[in-house]
C-alpha cells in the first residue's frame, strides 16, 4: 500500500515534470537551445522540401498537392487550392487511399460525410538523445487545421517514463514563443496521456489522464505500439488510445483539481517503533509531494486565468520529447481528417 501510494505521487510529479519539459522546449536561451521548440513552419519545411521527391502512390497524390502548396506562401487557402487542382483520377486515387481511415471516423463520433482528407503521412521516426531534447516532423506542414481528427500508431522506446511521443496541435509556428496545444502519451505509471496548452512559449495548464485501466489494450512497455487519436472541435478535444476514449478537455475552462492517492496507512501496532518511524517518514514525504503538486498546479491555474488558451486554427506535427537518455518514436498509419460540420 505504501509503495503504491509513493508510486502514484511520483507519477503526479512526473506529469508536472513533463509539463516543465514542454516549457523548456519553448525557451529561447542558449542553455536550452537544443530543447527549443523550432517553428513548425521553419524547421519542418526543409523536411517537406527534401522529401517532396519521394513518390508514395496513391498517397503521393496527397503529398504532391501539399508540395505545390509550399510555393503559395503559408496560407491554408493555398493548400486547398492545390488540393482542388487535382484531376478527377487523382482525386479518386486519394479517396481510395483514404478509404480505410474514412471507415475509422465513426469510432470517434465523426461523420465521414462532413469533411475531407487532410493527408496520409508516410512512416516517420523521431530519434533523440540527451537531456530535454525535442524533435518534430510533418512533411505536410503547410496544412493548417481548425476542426480535425489526427491519428497515428506510435511505437516507442524511451529510457525514462516521463519521455513521450505525440502531437503538436493548432500551433502558430512561432519559433521562440509558440502558442499551441501538445498531447503526449508516456510510459510512466503503466501509461499516461498529458495534454498541455502553451501560450507564447509558456505552459499555462496541463491535463493528466491515466491510459492504463481505461484502455485495456494500452501497452506501456518499450517496443510496443499504441494508437493515439485526437478529435478537436472548437475548444473541445477528445483523446483516444487504441480507439478508447481516455479523456475530454475544454480548453476554455481550467483543468480539474489533481486527484491524490490516499496517504500512507498508519501501522495498527503503534508500539512498533520501527514501523512507526517508517510511517512518519513516508507520511512526511507524502505531504511534501502533495504540496509540491498542489503548488505547481495552482501556479498553472493562476497563469491560465490571464492567458487566452483558445487557439482556433494552426499547424500540426508529430513530436518526441525526452526527459533524458534515448527516446525513439515511430509513427505509422498517420492521417489527418479535416472536419467540416454543417450547421
Amino acid at each position: 500500500m505504501l509503495s503504491e501510494t509513493r508510486s502514484h505521487l511520483k507519477l503526479s510529479l512526473a506529469a508536472i515534470a513533463v509539463a516543465s519539459l514542454l516549457y523548456a522546449c519553448g525557451g529561447s536561451s542558449d542553455e536550452s537551445r537544443t530543447a527549443t521548440l523550432e517553428a513548425l513552419t521553419h524547421s519542418i519545411a526543409s523536411t517537406a522540401t527534401a522529401e517532396a521527391g519521394d513518390d508514395v502512390n496513391p498517397e503521393g497524390k496527397l503529398k504532391t498537392a501539399e508540395a505545390e502548396a509550399t510555393t503559395q506562401a503559408w496560407s491554408a487557402t493555398g493548400t486547398q487550392a492545390a488540393m482542388s487542382a487535382l484531376s478527377a483520377d487523382e482525386q479518386a486515387a486519394t479517396a481510395t487511399a483514404f478509404a480505410p481511415y474514412l471507415a475509422e471516423l465513426p469510432k470517434y463520433d465523426v461523420d465521414p460525410s462532413r469533411g475531407r482528407p487532410g493527408w496520409i503521412h508516410p512512416p516517420a521516426t523521431l530519434d533523440i538523445e540527451g537531456y530535454q531534447q525535442y524533435d518534430s516532423k510533418n512533411q505536410f506542414i503547410f496544412t493548417t487545421v481548425r476542426d480535425f481528427v489526427l491519428s497515428a500508431d506510435i511505437t516507442w522506446n524511451t529510457q525514462y517514463g516521463t519521455s513521450g511521443c505525440g502531437f503538436v496541435l493548432r500551433s502558430d509556428g512561432n519559433e521562440e514563443k509558440p502558442s499551441q496545444y501538445m498531447v503526449m502519451i508516456t510510459r510512466g505509471g503503466l501509461g499516461h496521456v498529458i495534454f498541455a496548452p502553451m501560450v507564447e512559449g509558456e505552459i499555462v495548464g496541463s491535463y493528466d489522464f491515466y491510459a492504463k485501466g481505461k484502455d485495456p489494450h494500452f501497452d506501456w512497455h518499450n517496443d510496443t505500439t499504441n494508437r493515439l487519436t485526437v478529435v478537436g472541435r472548437g475548444t473541445m478535444f477528445a483523446i483516444y488510445t487504441n480507439d478508447v476514449l481516455i479523456g475530454e478537455i475544454d480548453t476554455s475552462e481550467p483543468p480539474p483539481d489533481p486527484i491524490f492517492p490516499p496517504p500512507p496507512e498508519r501501522p495498527s501496532d503503534a508500539s512498533d517503533e520501527e514501523a512507526m518511524e517508517r510511517y512518519q517518514q513516508e507520511l512526511a514525504e507524502y505531504e511534501r509531494e502533495v504540496e509540491q503538486v498542489r503548488a505547481n498546479f495552482q501556479a498553472r491555474r493562476n497563469a491560465m486565468k490571464d492567458k487566452d488558451t483558445v487557439f482556433e486554427r494552426g499547424f500540426v506535427a508529430m513530436v518526441a520529447i525526452s526527459e533524458s537518455g534515448h527516446t525513439v518514436c515511430r509513427f505509422d498509419n498517420a492521417w489527418l481528417w479535416q472536419i467540416e460540420d454543417v450547421e
